[in-house]
């Protein structure tokens, strides 16, 4: 039987569609719905499957998609296929401001060169320096427990047994092995009790630090944890440019990218599409998206879920204001010298890990 028209004209069955959910037509959050929970599903897959290892053995490093393709620090620009066939070579800053009509490619990469800026910005963020600091460790009572190297890895979190498990299947001889039963347990529990590791634990670690190859697999796991989940996310949410990755990967990072993080980067973007009122996918330009983005973030650092990070998060607002200023300036591409600013104001003129 055909539709009654209404009124105006229209069939009586168009009324569904145009019901609104979160402030979204349901034509639009219906498929929006659909792609953000395909980005958590990544999320969750590559940050975290099962935890750290149940045996005090190494942990295996965290497997992410296959389309996820990181080049190792110092790498030349890499090469994707595109949809039809032919190669192209990716290059960082061939554009002033974020494409928001292309399709994404079937596998995001970045060039080697633009993983060695996002590492520094992490260094600028987390340690004030404009080069990773892996000697560094703090505990700043935050939930963390000790916070150590360039990527401030948890001992809480089981990212530190992480880090000292690839270290030792790499250099079995080394300072940190005789803790790994101790990270293994307060990574298990989310213990921020850092009593059984004591000054010891911090003196051994600025002693790893001073070995090339325990520097590498610390920025190889940061990558792991946290630049190919939010490769991920961007791909999905046709985010194209350096410094929209770099926003997803510094709230990563920083606040999680599990979708059982209160804080973390799945829970942030769903928020941004109803801030937003879609993604660049569905036509929402990325330099839009990326603003509400940052605003939905910064109402997270100012009031967290998060246990612990109240005091710290919200004194870190700082550095979703100084990724805002790089958008507000077209810093798109991330291109050297590259100032960072609000309170930071520190430059790096060249990238180095």
């Amino acid at each position: 039987m055909e539709s009654r028209p209404s009124r105006t004209g229209e069939p009586r069955s168009k009324g569904f569609w145009d019901r609104e959910v979160g402030r979204l037509p349901l034509r639009v959050a219906l498929p929006v719905a659909l792609a953000l929970v395909t980005s958590a599903g990544i999320a969750v897959t590559t940050l975290w499957v099962g935890g750290p290892s149940r045996t005090t053995a190494s942990a295996p490093a965290p497997t992410g998609p296959s389309v996820i393709a990181l080049p190792p620090a110092g790498s030349p620009p890499v090469t994707t296929t595109s949809p039809a066939g032919t190669t192209t070579s990716t290059k960082a800053g061939t554009s002033s401001k974020p494409p928001t009509t292309a399709k994404p490619p079937a596998g995001p990469t970045l060039p080697g060169a633009v993983v060695t800026m996002l590492d520094d910005i992490t260094a600028v963020f987390e340690q004030g320096k404009t080069t990773p600091q892996y000697a560094t460790v703090v505990n700043d009572h935050d939930g963390c427990g000790f916070k150590a190297g360039w990527a401030s890895f948890c001992t809480a979190r089981g990212d530190v047994f992480t880090v000292v498990s690839q270290y030792t299947d790499d250099v079995p001889d080394n300072p940190l092995r005789r803790y790994l039963p101790t990270l293994q347990k307060l990574g298990e529990t989310h213990s921020d009790d850092t009593s059984a590791l004591g000054d010891s634990f911090v003196n051994d670690w600025r002693t790893a630090a001073g070995d090339r190859k325990f520097d590498e697999i610390q920025l190889r796991v940061g990558h792991e944890l946290f630049l190919t989940p939010a490769l991920a996310i961007a791909n999905q949410l046709n985010i194209r440019s350096n410094l929209g990755v770099e926003d997803l990967f510094d709230t990563a990072l920083m606040m999680g990218s599990s979708s059982s993080d209160c804080d973390g980067l799945p829970k942030l973007i769903t928020e941004t599409v109803i801030e937003a009122s879609g993604t660049p996918v569905s036509g929402i330009s990325e330099q839009a998206f990326l603003t509400s983005f940052n605003q939905v973030r910064i109402k997270h650092l100012r009031n967290p879920c998060t246990p612990g990070r109240q005091k710290v998060w919200s004194a870190a607002v700082d550095r979703v204001q100084a990724l805002q200023q790089l958008a507000d300036k077209n810093c798109w591409s991330l291109n050297p010298p590259l100032t960072i600013g609000a309170d930071f104001n520190l430059t790096i003129r060249t990238p180095s890990d």
